[in-house]
């Protein structure tokens, strides 16, 4: 008795049971080719590339409606090249801008999650809060920062269940969660139809008090194309 199929092909992964004397199968085997899980490093003083996505006007404009009234100041703390700072300073507020690059228009180089120092202009400023797009790769520790200084914020993130985000919400955060995906600006300028989001994005709030978990809003088909 041989392990071959008729055309003396031979049988793949499968173990030949000799104590019969037909092609019984005993057990099978799978040959699975498993990938090793990785984890992309946390850079928070070196921006890696998906770190530099840059913030369409109408994801700015779907949060404004919902910042508090008292506030009358915005820290960017992430703030690049300037887009989310340009489009709220289009909505009237005061905004001070701070990276740990230098871009222009930035009014400081500072590292937002070192936790060892706070900028000075945060103990004179009422009605203040900090919105930005934080760093995809380090975005729980500037969360994390935030919920520290106890100070109002608005996060633009990806969004997702994991126990992150749940934690996040059992201390008061809530979500801002339009009804389409944000397409971001690549680093290399491609946007609109061209940088199609591969997941979707919600505003992370906290202070806002909006009175519920998950608010949604509406994001129509013409602001994704006309508003960027």
């Amino acid at each position: 008795m041989n392990n071959e199929l008729e055309g003396g092909q031979p049988w793949p992964f499968h173990k030949f049971n000799e104590n019969t004397d037909s092609r019984v199968v005993d057990d099978l085997t799978y040959n699975i080719r498993v990938k090793p899980i990785t984890t992309a490093p946390k850079t928070p003083t070196i921006p890696q590339g998906r770190d530099t996505f840059e913030t369409p006007n109408y994801a700015v404009d779907l949060l404004i409606p919902f910042i508090p009234k008292n506030i009358d100041f915005v820290w960017e703390c992430a703030a690049g090249s300037g887009k989310i700072v340009n489009r709220l300073k289009h909505h009237g507020y005061g905004v001070y801008a701070t990276d740990i690059r230098q871009n222009s228009g930035i009014d400081l180089i500072w590292n937002f999650v070192d936790p060892t120092a706070v900028p000075m202009f945060i103990n004179y400023m009422r009605n203040m809060a900090i919105i930005t797009n934080p760093p995809y790769s380090v975005k729980e520790l500037f969360i994390n920062r935030a919920l520290e200084m106890d100070c109002p914020f608005a996060f633009l993130i990806n969004a997702d269940y994991s126990g992150l985000q749940i934690n996040w919400i059992k201390k008061g955060c809530e979500k801002i969660i339009p009804n389409r995906r944000i397409d971001f600006i690549t680093p290399t300028g491609r946007q609109g139809k061209t940088s199609a989001s591969q997941f979707h994005s919600i505003w992370l709030t906290h202070g806002f008090n909006l009175g519920r978990t998950e608010t949604f809003v509406e994001l129509s088909l013409k602001e994704k194309k006309e508003n960027i």
